[in-house]
């Protein structure tokens, strides 16, 4: 049994907070992996894990030697991946990124553009990118609320602020004086939509126009950038996050019908990443990406 396989059982369980959950990623019966995690502790001289009622939680000295492994493992793994496929590998593994299309396209490669940093994406929503995190899948998620695991941490790094927007060609020349007026005008227009639930908009017609949502759902597809394109073709209204149509709004594709922000609550952002990986190197570099 070699050090390294007892090192990649002992990541596997870090990760899963868990005996049984770790070995069952490793392909080993927990017998077998609490035999490795004994060797190991033996060799490190101190316990690597203390068992709880939920599973089990790292010791100090696991933290830390989570810190020192899962790198190196990761980016060997990412080699023999390469072998096996007779490929060459890369020289370090990639960063497993997790995050919506929206935001990786808006805001994830404006930032890695002209850094090192070797992306893989993946995309999905909070629930489907959580799952795909806790399984080792990624390394971070960009996520709109904070996972309630043990397993997980997180770094908050910004809101989701919300515009009324339309085609310049439909807006009335003179601003709306009363958010009365504005809805009068908003329940004659066609609405461009992310989804037929329409939570946001609802909410923003009920609470703040005092009426039910009343306009024309024209069209709902389930991806931002292709709802920011349908208004500036004029086909309905919005209520888009600024950071996807930030672009069309400086070029005056699309305007500002009236200015909600201050009346729709922001949603966070949080970079999350399984427990002790926030000192990863690459990891590290990605969320310092979000930091400037």
């Amino acid at each position: 049994m070699s050090r390294a396989e007892q090192l990649r059982t002992f990541i596997a369980v870090f990760r899963a907070r868990s005996v049984t959950d770790g070995a069952r990623e490793r392909g080993l019966s927990q017998p077998a992996a609490s035999q490795q995690l004994a060797i190991l502790e033996r060799a490190v001289g101190s316990p690597l894990f203390v068992r709880t009622p939920k599973g089990v939680e790292p010791t100090g000295r696991a933290v830390a030697l989570y810190a020192e492994a899962a790198s190196a493992l990761d980016q060997l793994e990412a080699v023999l991946t390469g072998l096996d496929a007779h490929a060459s590998g890369p020289s370090s593994a990639p960063l497993r990124i997790g995050s919506t299309a929206e935001f990786f396209s808006s805001l994830v490669l404006p930032r890695i553009d002209g850094t090192d940093v070797a992306v893989v994406a993946s995309f999905g929503d909070d629930s489907q990118l959580l799952g795909q995190l806790e399984r080792g899948e990624l390394d971070v998620a960009v996520l709109s609320s904070v996972p309630g695991r043990r397993s997980l941490e997180s770094v908050p790094f910004g809101q989701r602020r919300f515009v009324l927007v339309a085609s310049p060609e439909i807006v009335p020349g003179a601003p709306f004086s009363t958010l009365s007026e504005l809805g009068r005008w908003l329940a004659g227009q066609s609405w461009a939509a992310y989804s037929l639930e329409l939570p946001i908009t609802r909410r923003f017609w009920q609470t703040h126009l005092k009426r039910p949502f009343s306009a024309r759902l024209r069209l709902v597809a389930p991806d931002l950038r292709a709802v920011t394109s349908a208004v500036e073709r004029g086909i309905g209204c919005s209520i888009l996050p600024r950071f996807v149509c930030a672009e069309a709004l400086d070029d005056h594709r699309i305007v500002e019908v009236h200015p909600i922000s201050d009346l729709i609550m922001g949603e966070p952002w949080f970079v999350c990443m399984r427990t002790g990986d926030r000192e990863r190197p690459p990891v590290a570099e990605f969320v310092g990406l979000f930091d400037r």
